[in-house]
């Protein structure tokens, strides 16, 4: 009897402890995507004129080291997907000035993708806990997956994740 306990208490721990299928985190809760936000260039870009696009949505600040050191592979995925018209890659920028975050993306780090700026922190409906911190939201606007932290967005193992939504 305690041969059959500890087998099934070392597998409830081994499967516990496996790591996810996937290189982001599936959503439960029911999240508010909606957003309207300028742009560097001073275009506002609505989540409504997106719909029917899949949407890679990261939260940063320029003072955010790890934030800072994910740009360039965000970039790099953006340019993989760059022809592809069913995938948007959008940066927020929370909490800062237009002119600091237009400083730093000309003369540190120029990104080839949307960089929208939440100055006020308005979009509490993201429900972020830290930053930085990145979405996919479907087509419909239903926010699928999260990711926390910083990553390597140029890895394949998101190529082929984001590639599984997109060529559906």
């Amino acid at each position: 009897m305690k041969i059959v306990s500890l087998f099934l208490i070392f597998f409830c721990l081994l499967s516990c402890s496996q790591k996810p299928d996937t290189p982001m985190v599936r959503v439960n809760e029911n999240i508010n995507s909606e957003f309207n936000l300028p742009s560097l260039d001073n275009k506002y870009i609505s989540s409504e004129e997106l719909k029917g696009k899949y949407l890679l949505v990261n939260f940063w600040a320029t003072w955010c080291s790890p934030c800072v050191r994910e740009l360039p592979s965000l970039n790099n995925l953006n340019n993989i997907f760059l022809e592809n018209d069913d995938f948007v890659l959008i940066a927020i920028n929370i909490g800062q000035d237009k002119a600091v975050v237009r400083k730093f993306i000309d003369e540190k780090t120029k990104v080839d993708f949307i960089v929208l700026l939440d100055e006020k922190m308005e979009l509490s409906n993201w429900n972020v806990q830290a930053i930085p911190t990145t979405f996919l939201v479907d087509k419909n606007g239903k926010v699928l997956y999260k990711a926390e932290g910083e990553k390597a967005w140029d890895d394949p193992k998101f190529i082929t994740f984001f590639n599984s939504f997109i060529e559906k």
